[in-house]
């Protein structure tokens, strides 16, 4: 049976407003709290893997405060898309930590009813509705793994990795664009993670360099204007290579 996962990923920003209430409230106040942070951007991509180890994509979706006004247009549009899509898990990397409780906390301020896949549901049984990637590196350890460091072990060019780095808030029609591109960027690299992940746990005829090909150009497919276009087909380039000398060694 096919699976099909949401690669979601949030953008956010320092409410300097809200801070300053926190802080007014208790001067020894962590800047760094989630909750003064707000949603800003966010953006979600589908692809499938199915019983015989083939990898297909979907759709790209990604909202912003450019074209929804606010946290609380862009939250509302992602919940929509979530809801829409409530027989498909997310997949967030260290969405448990910052991304789930920020889009709770919109949630609670602007009055809007969680996706499935957000609800909290004690005692769920069956498929669970959210995959934390990063929670299921630690596992039972200790040691947490950042996303960009997995990136780079599998030989993910520095390029794209280095571009995961957050951004600042747009104050242009440009940045803005950037900021899609890079939060759309961001939930392509994290199906790359997932499906490392898939294939080191030993997912059925499930190939590597294939099935990252896959993703890419599917992804490319849709954002064929992404401004790392060129380092996306470099990596495809790569990718083939990779797999052209495998095949050499073991003819």
């Amino acid at each position: 049976m096919a699976k099909t996962y949401l690669a979601l990923d949030a953008e956010f920003y320092w409410d300097k407003e809200l801070y300053k209430t926190h802080q007014a409230m208790d001067p020894k106040s962590n800047r760094h709290a989630v909750a003064v942070k707000r949603v800003m951007a966010a953006a979600v991509f589908q692809f499938t893997v199915d019983d015989e180890g083939r990898v297909s994509t979907g759709e790209i979706g990604s909202w912003s405060e450019r074209d929804w006004l606010n946290e609380e247009g862009v939250v509302g549009k992602v919940f929509d898309y979530l809801r829409a899509h409530d027989d498909k898990p997310i997949v967030t990397y260290g969405g448990l930590a910052t991304d789930v409780p920020i889009l709770l906390l919109a949630g609670i301020a602007h009055g809007m009813r969680l996706p499935p896949q957000l609800i909290d549901q004690p005692g769920r049984k069956g498929p669970r509705p959210h995959l934390d990637l990063g929670l299921m590196m630690k596992g039972g350890g200790r040691t947490w793994t950042h996303l960009s460091q997995l990136l780079l072990r599998m030989g993910v060019p520095f390029e794209l990795v280095a571009a995961k780095s957050s951004v600042p808030r747009p104050a242009s029609a440009a940045a803005w664009q950037n900021l899609r591109d890079h939060v759309e960027l961001d939930c392509l690299l994290l199906a790359i993670a997932k499906i490392g992940w898939l294939v080191a746990q030993g997912t059925d005829a499930l190939r590597l360099e294939p099935a990252i090909i896959t993703l890419v150009e599917g992804f490319l497919r849709r954002r064929p204007d992404h401004m790392l276009t060129d380092d996306l087909r470099a990596y495809v380039g790569e990718l083939h290579e990779v797999i052209a000398e495998n095949y050499d060694t073991a003819a």
